[in-house]
């Protein structure tokens, strides 16, 4: 009876162990389907794009809706202007500089900076924010939400488990996370796409919104 008594507690202990540990981010491969729009890479095929231009994602978005990229990329460190930026709901399909949401993250040494443009519109994301973004080694969930009368944007590190808006390294709501504040003003398109300019990106998957409306 007394090694029954002691199995069980085993098993309870071990069982209370498991539904404590944290659970695993799933880790990401290869890009969704694209287009080339302009550019020139040494390397385009469905597991890494590498050099300077434009792709544009064969998925398109409704526009009044709210999406996320996950993406891995990383920033030349040899080169002086190294960038690579997450387009969401651009008119124009062969996605150009400005138009529509466009999240920009850039080398700048050992560091990474990041501006966020709604067409015309720029503001600058708060670098005590991005401390933790390294320029090799970019892991992130940019999610937009296109809805209402004004776009907003949130950023993750792709190492949580759970994405919220308290989690989040920049929420576009939050004052001291961009300046200015973004227009009050959404994008008009359905397109979305991603400009390299001396980068790589290793995986690329568009996918639902993890914050609801």
């Amino acid at each position: 009876m007394e090694k029954f008594i002691l199995k069980s507690l085993f098993i309870l202990g071990a069982l209370t162990l498991a539904g404590c540990a944290p659970a695993e981010v799933q880790d990401i491969t290869g890009l969704d389907s694209y287009t080339i729009v302009t550019g020139s890479f040494s390397q385009a095929d469905s597991t890494a794009v590498h050099g300077t231009g434009t792709i544009r994602f064969t998925e398109t978005l409704v526009n009044y809706s709210s999406k996320s990229i996950a993406f891995k990329a990383s920033l030349n460190d040899t080169i002086a202007m190294s960038t690579v930026t997450v387009v969401f709901y651009a008119v124009n399909s062969n996605i150009p500089a400005i138009d529509g949401i466009q999240i920009q993250f850039a080398r700048s040494g050992a560091s990474v900076t990041g501006t966020i443009r709604n067409n015309s519109s720029s503001s600058t994301m708060n670098n005590a924010n991005l401390t933790f973004l390294f320029p090799t080694s970019l892991d992130l969930i940019v999610e937009v939400h296109n809805v209402g009368t004004k776009a907003t944007v949130i950023i993750w590190r792709r190492n949580m488990v759970e994405y919220s808006v308290a989690t989040a390294d920049i929420y576009s709501e939050n004052a001291g996370d961009i300046s200015p504040a973004l227009p009050n003003t959404r994008a008009g398109g359905t397109f979305v796409g991603m400009i390299l300019q001396n980068a790589t990106v290793t995986a690329a998957k568009i996918e639902n919104q993890r914050v609801l409306d």
